[in-house]
């Protein structure tokens, strides 16, 4: 019988995680799959673990609590991964609230098409009720494949939220996400990048769905434009960080970059006067186009680790 790992990475989130793992209890299983449930608390007074206690064994799926006190994103995700015992591991975000089929979904995909690595949309929806309106694309994620769809060409736009990886074919790295970008992300770009050189297939799992749950202090164009940056210098780094080094991906996105940042922050400025809302959009495209050309480590702005969450 083939197992899954739900690895939930989780630091000073508590109301959010207990919804992220009612999911996960909730999921609908085949009769050949068994499921374990991983929390993984990277806080450092191990503040999740009382959430974890909150719940009993239902049906014989326990959850098992997993400390990673050393702050970062990348050492949360190792630590889980070290831990599970599962043939496949399934990443869900802590703030993230799976549909009941949703690992069912992802298995159903793996097994079809034999990818190493699956993948589900993310629907964004407001903590305080509020309509998403023009943030929700960037917190969403919709690829308009179908089911089944191999997605390998599109590595660059998925991420480990939401996804599932088979165990021994692509994380059998010690360890697989690198810690260095434990404060900045990227880690799973990098990963996922590293699985496509090697040869890793993965597909798109259009019914393993997901909600993201997004709070109010995300919902401005501030931190649309702090995000869109760093995944703009995530483009470039990644070639950086791969050996060889990709020195002609890198100027190719360099050159993107500044014709983001020129186009989209003219379009801004001229937009300004008669539609913020679109000028607003463009505006964090151009942020998007200078991560891109400022990628080294000195530009970026940490975002996990130490307490912050992204």
């Amino acid at each position: 019988m083939d197992v899954v790992s739900i690895v939930i990475p989780t630091l000073n989130r508590p109301q959010p995680l207990r919804r992220a793992v009612e999911s996960a209890l909730a999921q609908a299983r085949p009769a050949d799959l068994d499921i374990e449930i991983l929390v993984v608390d990277n806080s450092a007074d191990g503040n999740a673990r009382a959430v974890v206690d909150a719940f009993p064994a239902i049906s014989g799926l326990p959850v098992r609590y997993v400390a990673a006190p050393a702050p970062g994103v990348a050492n949360a995700r190792n630590a889980g991964v070290s831990a599970a015992t599962g043939r496949w591991i399934a990443f869900l975000d802590d703030d993230q609230e799976a549909s009941p089929g949703w690992l069912a979904a992802h298995v159903a995909t793996a097994r079809t098409t034999g990818a190493d690595a699956v993948f589900g949309p993310a629907e964004a929806r407001a903590e305080d009720g509020r309509a998403m309106g023009p943030f929700g694309p960037y917190f969403s994620r919709a690829i308009d494949r179908p089911d089944a769809a191999d997605i390998t060409d599109l590595s660059a736009y998925v991420g480990t939220n939401n996804s599932m990886f088979d165990r021994i074919r692509c994380l059998s790295d010690d360890p697989p996400f690198d810690t260095s970008l434990n404060e900045f992300g990227g880690e799973d770009s990098l990963l996922l990048k590293r699985l496509v050189i090697a040869g890793r297939r993965f597909a798109w799992s259009a019914e393993g769905g997901v909600v993201e749950w997004v709070p109010p202090r995300r919902l401005n164009w501030a931190y649309v434009r702090k995000r869109k940056f760093l995944s703009g210098q995530i483009r470039s780094f990644v070639p950086h960080m791969l050996k060889p080094t990709r020195w002609g991906t890198i100027a190719l996105w360099m050159a993107v970059g500044a014709a983001q940042a020129v186009a989209a922050g003219a379009m801004a400025a001229a937009l300004a006067p008669i539609d913020r809302t679109r000028s607003a959009k463009a505006l964090a495209t151009a942020f998007g186009g200078l991560g891109k050309i400022l990628w080294m480590p000195r530009f970026r702005s940490a975002m996990y680790g130490s307490g912050l969450v992204s």
